[in-house]
């Protein structure tokens, strides 16, 4: 049973008012490899960031030029409004019973609150239902489980769905729990 989602963003800074250029998230469980793969996917206008007070940092501009252009499509793609992927997030989440992760504590989710919160929506998982990746990367015996990475870094929706895989794949390592094919 799927109870989980990861989200990612990509963004252009590193604190929790940075314009989010694009979200991606995933359904998916824990302890098996059930991956809703469709996911969410949304590309953000820049413009409706800066609207609403969110910075770009020089640096993180200029990280995002040495990267390869599969990545800088994200620049080009068609765009909504940071309101409507937010709603749109939460529309397709649907329920606050997951637990929702990221790839560290200090950023995916803490910049999707703060974001909410500039549009007086409420976040759509319950406050004690965030989850960092990390802390499982950092488990011991976590540093030898690998996945081979697919689709496009620094996309989203490909990012998410890696983080999954490799969230899994440590999970089963881990806790002896076998994954299961689908």
């Amino acid at each position: 049973m799927m109870k989980h989602v990861m989200v990612d963003l990509e963004t252009l800074g590193t604190t929790a008012s940075a314009v989010i250029m694009s979200v991606g998230a995933v359904k998916f469980d824990l302890t098996t490899n059930e991956i809703d793969e469709t996911g969410f996917y949304a590309s953000i206008s820049i413009d409706s960031n800066l609207d609403l007070g969110r910075r770009i940092q020089e640096d993180t501009l200029m990280w995002w030029f040495k990267q390869d252009a599969a990545a800088q499509k994200v620049f080009n793609e068609p765009k909504v409004s940071l309101e409507s992927a937010l709603v749109d997030l939460s529309d397709w989440i649907g329920t606050t019973d997951y637990l929702v992760w990221s790839n560290g504590a200090d950023f995916d989710i803490p910049m999707l609150a703060h974001a909410y919160s500039q549009i007086m929506v409420e976040v759509p998982w319950k406050p004690y239902s965030a989850r960092c990746m990390r802390t499982y990367k950092n488990l011991p015996g976590a540093d030898r489980v690998r996945i081979e990475k697919a689709g496009i870094s620094h996309n989203a929706l490909a990012d998410a769905i890696n983080q999954v895989r490799q969230l899994q794949a440590i999970h089963a390592a881990l806790f002896g729990k076998k994954k299961v094919t689908a």
